[in-house]
């Protein structure tokens, strides 16, 4: 296989594997797939081979054009379970690729998505009262709804962050009680 090919075929199997991360555990009803992605799966069906691998230039090179647009998003299963916890704590709308389902019809959430998340404390500040805003390492800020009565957090702490009961959070700093907490940025 000579280098262009391989790089075309690693290209397509890597974006199969992109695209059907919903897809390949979905619920009978499945999303419909972008036209870009069926485009470049309609060449595997041609069968001459100069013919085959002028489709694939075609396709993978329009799918290049649409990615640096922004119009197509490749992520990786890595990438997106990151994401899944980069965003713990929001509340956003069911959506397929952050494991959502439409409940309505019939579909059930892929998995929980990510019910917890261990973080280390990279900043405090008292909001009196023994509540108190805590900066985690990557960025994200909480804020306790609650005192905390046992001790106070401090920066290099650790903390367990956990999905609660009616979409709220609990939050547990190194051997201290779980107190309720909300995500504020």
């Amino acid at each position: 296989m000579n280098g262009k090919r391989g790089r075309i075929l690693a290209l397509s199997l890597s974006l199969c594997l992109v695209v059907g991360i919903g897809q390949a555990q979905a619920a009978p009803k499945q999303q419909p797939r972008p036209e870009i992605f069926t485009n470049l799966l309609q060449c595997r069906t041609i069968t001459d081979n100069s013919a085959r691998l002028a489709c694939f230039d075609q396709q993978v090179g329009a799918m290049d054009v649409a990615a640096q647009r922004d119009e197509v998003v490749v992520l990786d299963k890595s990438e997106l379970n990151r994401t899944r916890k980069t965003l713990f704590g929001f509340s956003f709308p069911k959506l397929p690729f952050l494991n959502g389902g439409d409940e309505e019809d019939g579909d059930k959430p892929q998995a929980e998505g990510v019910t917890h998340i261990d973080a280390v404390i990279a900043s405090v500040r008292s909001l009196g009262y023994g509540k108190w805003q805590i900066g985690l390492e990557d960025g994200a800020q909480w804020m306790t709804t609650e005192a905390m009565t046992a001790r106070d957090p401090k920066p290099g702490q650790k903390i367990e962050l956990k999905r609660a009961a009616m979409g709220s959070f609990m939050g547990k700093v190194e051997g201290g009680r779980a107190v309720r907490m909300k995500r504020v940025s």
